[in-house]
């Protein structure tokens, strides 16, 4: 399978971002693939790795590994999806071309060479919340269910930090296991870890518990990180 190329488009697309000191993924001389192609394909990435535009590389972290909760809303309901379009903030890129770059980054990332545990906060939504049915569906999870998160979930090591984002301590929080061998973008150090999984990643339940007491009333749910094929 052939993919067509970006051509011109693509290429002032890099050299925008190096003027903004921003460090994108180096390409070769081969156009890269069309973003109209479902990016969680097979036969997508396998012919992106037989054309060379995906390639294995020591980085870390993608990108614009700070950037993207500021486009996740994209995923779920977005009050504005005219913005998709639009340049986002000083990156310089509009949000379907962070997409594009930032799943190709992801794919190119060093793997992780142990296992990790790592939590994410999602605090209690409103009725009127956009997010509100989403929300409602994740506390609904059960033991051996399998979730997809269609955004770039972040995620941290520390707890303490996490538990920022459950204000009150209502909400949900997740617990989750990081096999070896995952490609997730991380920043920070062995101990203190911020990490952001690819987006549509997927997860199994293995445990659900409410915590609940004068002071807590959350659900501490456990997923294990499932690696994509």
């Amino acid at each position: 399978m052939r993919i067509a190329g970006l051509g011109k488009r693509f290429v002032n697309l890099l050299s925008k971002a190096k003027k903004n000191s921003v460090d994108v993924i180096k390409t070769n001389t081969v156009s890269p693939p069309q973003p109209k192609t479902d990016l969680f394909c097979h036969q997508y990435w396998d012919s992106c790795a037989n054309q060379g535009i995906v390639k294995q590389s020591s980085k870390e972290s993608v990108s614009l590994h700070g950037y993207l909760n500021g486009i996740n809303h994209h995923f779920i309901r977005s009050p504005y999806p005219e913005h998709i379009n639009q340049p986002f903030l000083q990156t310089g890129y509009t949000p379907r071309e962070m997409i594009y770059l930032t799943d190709v980054e992801f794919k190119s990332l060093k793997p992780t060479d142990k296992k990790m545990t790592v939590f994410r906060c999602i605090a209690e939504k409103p009725e009127f919340f956009s997010e509100y049915p989403l929300y409602l569906k994740r506390t609904k999870i059960k033991k051996g269910d399998i979730i997809d998160m269609k955004e770039y979930a972040y995620a941290t090591s520390d707890i303490s930090y996490a538990k920022v984002y459950l204000p009150n301590n209502k909400g949900i929080l997740y617990e989750i296991e990081i096999p070896e061998k995952a490609k997730i973008s991380r920043i920070g150090n062995s101990t203190n870890n911020e990490v952001t999984f690819p987006r549509s990643s997927k997860y199994e339940c293995f445990d659900v518990k409410r915590v609940q007491d004068n002071d807590n009333d959350y659900l501490h749910v456990k997923l294990r990180y499932i690696l994509p094929d």
